[in-house]
């Protein structure tokens, strides 16, 4: 009978049933009158139970499906746009920085609509999650192959590969990204990279043509602006760690610092920094070739801006747990992700290292999340400018070399240009044959 009834009909047996079963008392009763409602309109015991019991219409019909939008346009709106300014993190490292960057955002554009301050501290990750669902994008990574190393120093530079279990800063990861544009040849920027397991601070800054000593003169410029002292340095098998000044400079030292390298050809070993180098690198620079030397230091100054700003008012997720259980396996992460700042002080604040605490709570206090973000534009459209002033070079294949794209990072048109949907295809022909510097604390 559920098939053939029309739904105008169901409408009106609904109505019927409702007065019987609100007028029934008694488990036994109402189920009886359950199983009659759902025989004669082929609906499911649950939805059956739902239309009985809430009010609800039937499918079809103009009735109410689902509870009311707990979240309108005016909510969206405000989180549309601290989610692109704070570079468009996941809803669980968006939450815990969310108070901050409303206080900000309140500040320049004034007290927000009747309620929409309150939704937006009392949401969820997951509902965050979903509100931004139909705006994110996606960026293709890709991976690029370096020089090898100086084999010399492999055998007094022992392999990590263990997983890090380390309860204070200093331990650090540090790698190198080419922005050579998808060709190796000739001479481009790097960009130096490292981040402290502890905490996840992160540095990044820029070097020409990775050379020794440039890359161990950067390392120096990071090393006297960090909040904590360096302890041990894991890199991976570049010929810019694996030479006897970067060594030298570590180890003829008071005080050496650990270092120890990653296996061939396993990045898993450096996971925390491939993270970095696609979400504090990737991100900002894009994948375009970078081959004028007048660059460096505008990028360098570029990149400090940017390394401060993420480090104080973006949160990260760290894994606190992992382990196997059969093939599974199983990795836990902290309730609350905080940004590393944060999770510098928390560690020194019951320790009484005020000195440390109150430097970092003064960054806090002569900072704002909104103003800087654009002063990093500021420095992105001033990096274009600059590309498309500086006479540029050709390489053999006669192609003339680009720079940094489009300041709007995520926009199509700046992805990796060696991404399969970027690439251009070929028309097919047939062949006879087939060939094979911020001021901060010193260290203490």
């Amino acid at each position: 009978m559920g098939v053939t009834m029309s739904k105008k009909s169901k409408k009106e047996y609904l109505e019927k049933m409702r007065i019987r079963y609100s007028g029934r008392s008694g488990k036994k009763g109402k189920t009886a009158l359950i199983d009659e409602f759902c025989e004669v309109t082929g609906h499911d015991r649950k939805y059956g139970v739902k239309l009985l019991t809430r009010n609800r219409g039937v499918e079809g019909n103009g009735g109410a499906k689902g509870r009311p939008k707990t979240y309108g346009a005016g909510e969206v709106t405000v989180l549309k746009e601290i989610w692109f300014l704070a570079e468009q993190p996941c809803g669980k490292r968006l939450l815990p920085v969310l108070p901050m960057w409303l206080k900000s955002y309140k500040k320049r554009n004034g007290k927000l609509g009747y309620g929409v301050e309150k939704k937006l501290k009392e949401i969820s990750p997951a509902q965050i999650d979903r509100l931004l669902g139909p705006t994110k994008t996606q960026n293709p990574n890709r991976r690029i192959r370096t020089p090898k190393s100086n084999q010399a120093l492999k055998a007094v530079t022992p392999i990590r590969a263990e997983s890090w279990d380390v309860h204070e800063p200093g331990w650090i990861e540090a790698d190198t990204v080419a922005h050579c544009g998808g060709s190796m040849d000739g001479s481009f920027i790097w960009s130096l990279s490292m981040t402290d397991i502890y905490s996840g601070w992160t540095e990044i800054r820029s070097v020409w043509n990775r050379g020794q000593h440039g890359v161990c003169e950067r390392f120096r410029q990071i090393e006297e602006k960090l909040p904590f002292q360096i302890k041990g340095v894991d890199t991976d098998n570049g010929g810019e760690f694996l030479n006897w000044h970067f060594h030298s400079y570590f180890k003829e030292r008071l005080e050496s610092v650990e270092l120890t390298r990653s296996r061939p050809y396993h990045k898993n070993d450096q996971a925390h920094i491939e993270q970095k180098n696609y979400t504090h690198v990737r991100q900002l620079l894009g994948y375009d070739r970078l081959d004028k030397e007048e660059l460096v230091e505008v990028i360098n100054e570029l990149l400090v801006k940017w390394s401060l700003w993420r480090n104080l008012y973006c949160s990260t997720m760290k894994q606190i747990e992992k382990r196997r259980e059969g093939s599974r396996q199983i990795r836990k992460h902290e309730k609350h992700p905080k940004p590393p700042c944060e999770r510098l002080i928390e560690h020194w604040e019951p320790k009484g290292q005020k000195s440390k605490v109150k430097a970092l709570r003064e960054l806090y206090k002569a900072s704002d999340p909104i103003e800087m973000k654009e002063e990093i534009e500021k420095g992105l459209r001033k990096i274009n400018k600059l590309v498309n002033q500086i006479p540029g070079k050709k390489g053999e294949d006669g192609a003339r070399a680009v720079g940094i794209g489009n300041p709007l990072r995520y926009a199509p048109g700046n992805s990796n240009p060696n991404s399969r949907e970027t690439k251009q295809k070929k028309p097919k022909t047939k062949r006879a044959s087939v060939s094979s510097n911020w001021s901060q604390p010193a260290a203490a």
